[in-house]
């Protein structure tokens, strides 16, 4: 081969391989909408890490189950109930307290947060933050939690939960279901739009059919999700090893037209006939918790989280306002959370939350999503505790 050909063979692999390049760059930035060498695009890799097994189970009676939740002795089975590790028994001297919700009202007993704050004579770190703060707000140790919230769990979940747990035996002086935010978001942006019915849990079809997926792929796709190249082509070829290991294990991006979909005769509705629904299941689901707690002479309390996609609900830090980049949620959130109406729910004990941190300026959540720190979870308590003073207070005598 002459000088000749080896430079002009040297000069089209060069372009090609910045045409390449530069492809790859323009791809990345159409397909995650992120621009490649940012802080944005890092983070949203990283959303993609996975667990070596699956976390949560298909319930046949409340929809999932996750398996890292604690049980109970001396039920009528030993499944992953709890999501609070400090329960040994039922202590029938205590004044018991049931949780519901989802992840924003797990982490009332068990954060994912690193902060440690001071309240009056004790320490508050991601460990039991409901209950430390209800017991030293009293001054006393009579206050039991049982945490039955379900990560990404929405209504009607926390109703068959509750009706689960007193099937297998538990009893409840009170009732706190802190929801709101998975009920519209998770059930419009994920079910609506995969032709899930609206009333299931979470991305259902999903959970069917990939629980017994092969996680093969789980520890390639990790390294790939924490590494980054400045090679965009190198990035590229990450992203679509991630996407077809998530695929595998999560389901496909869209699920319309699935089996699943057709054989339980799912009609797809406008996105505000939708919309509707949505806030009737909350609303009825609400309203079954409460009709259950008159029949069983217990205190039924009915909470609306906050959340940081909300307009004017908080004033954001320069941190809160990076973590306002997931649209899929936000603009859900953004347009229509004002929309759920506490008015119409029938327990006359209930609190809207939704702008309790109006004119709060600290650092207090801590994801894209919904989920706050360990001060914003104590204060989020606080708020239940000083509202409902006289319920809580009506136990201790």
């Amino acid at each position: 081969m002459t000088k000749k050909n080896i430079f002009f063979y040297s000069i089209l692999i060069i372009f090609l391989f910045v045409l390449s390049n530069i492809l790859s760059f323009i791809t990345i930035k159409i397909i995650t909408d992120k621009y490649l060498y940012t802080n944005d695009y890092i983070e949203f890799k990283k959303r993609f890490r996975k667990s070596g097994s699956k976390s949560t189970y298909p319930h046949p009676f409340f929809g999932h189950g996750v398996k890292d939740n604690l049980s109970l002795p001396k039920l009528l089975n030993d499944e992953p109930l709890l999501a609070n590790d400090s329960i040994k028994y039922i202590d029938n001297n205590k004044i018991n307290i049931l949780i519901l919700g989802g992840s924003v009202a797990k982490h009332l007993s068990n954060n994912s947060s690193g902060d440690v704050i001071k309240y009056k004579n004790v320490s508050i770190d991601n460990k039991d933050i409901f209950k430390k703060t209800i017991n030293e707000y009293f001054e006393t140790d009579k206050f039991e939690i049982y945490n039955a919230a379900i990560d990404g769990g929405k209504q009607p979940q926390q109703l068959f939960k509750l009706y689960y747990l007193d099937l297998i035996g538990l009893k409840f002086d009170i009732i706190v279901n802190l929801d709101g935010f998975n009920e519209l978001a998770l059930t419009l942006s994920e079910n609506y739009a995969i032709n899930d019915h609206l009333i299931y849990p979470r991305n259902y079809s999903r959970l069917i059919s990939t629980f017994n997926s092969s996680f093969n792929c789980v520890s390639d796709i990790n390294i790939k999700a924490n590494r980054f190249s400045y090679i965009p082509i190198i990035e590229f070829y990450d992203l679509y090893k991630i996407r077809n290991c998530h695929f595998s294990l999560e389901g496909a991006n869209k699920n319309s037209g699935t089996r699943f979909s057709e054989i339980t005769n799912y009609n797809k509705k406008t996105f505000d006939k939708a919309l509707k629904n949505s806030i009737k299941i909350w609303n009825i689901s609400s309203n079954k918790i409460n009709d259950f707690s008159l029949k069983n002479n217990t205190t039924y309390i009915h909470i609306l989280q906050p959340n940081l996609y909300l307009k004017n609900s908080k004033k954001l830090t320069s941190e809160e306002l990076n973590l306002l980049n997931y649209p899929k949620y936000g603009n859900i959130i953004s347009k229509h959370y004002k929309t759920l109406n506490l008015n119409n729910l029938k327990t006359q004990k209930k609190l809207d939350l939704r702008y309790v941190f109006e004119e709060n300026t600290k650092n207090l959540y801590r994801d894209y999503c919904c989920h706050l720190n360990n001060l914003g979870m104590h204060l989020i308590s606080l708020e239940i505790i000083k509202n409902f003073d006289n319920e809580f207070n009506y136990y201790l005598n």
